[in-house]
């Protein structure tokens, strides 16, 4: 059965979320303001309220819709070895490697997501001052 984190904890994520677009614009990033409808090319913070390993506050990197709909063409025709699709990886990473940068050099605790629905992206567990995260291990 699918539940919300307590509106507390969401309160927080919502908050962290707001950090991260803020410092990422700073940085000179295009960043979607929270409730952006529509495609955007650049930086979506999104807050997923589930209590679950889903849950969370994640960071992803957009292309510009030319490359995004070549990507999807490439993957419905099932040309998986298409130069594009080796291009958009190497953007994807690019992106995705120097925003962990940034967001690490501002203080905050980013980590690869703990699932499988997010692929490319980064998911911001604490924000600059915040107490480190427990660690998930046994």
């Amino acid at each position: 059965m699918f539940t919300l984190v307590p509106a507390a904890v969401l309160d927080e994520w919502k908050r962290l979320a707001a950090q991260v677009r803020d410092v990422l614009s700073e940085a000179g990033l295009p960043v979607a303001d929270e409730g952006d409808d529509g495609y955007f090319a650049g930086v979506t913070v999104d807050v997923d309220p589930g209590d679950d390993e889903a849950g969370g506050v994640f960071v992803l990197w957009r292309p510009h819709r030319r490359l995004g709909n070549a990507v999807v063409v490439c993957v419905t025709e099932q040309r998986m070895d298409d130069p594009v699709l080796r291009h958009f990886g190497a953007i994807a990473e690019s992106m995705r490697q120097a925003i962990w940068s940034i967001l690490d050099s501002a203080g905050f605790t980013v980590t690869d997501p703990h699932t499988d629905y997010r692929p490319l992206q980064l998911q911001v567990v604490g924000g600059p001052g915040d107490p480190p995260p427990a660690d998930p291990s046994p």
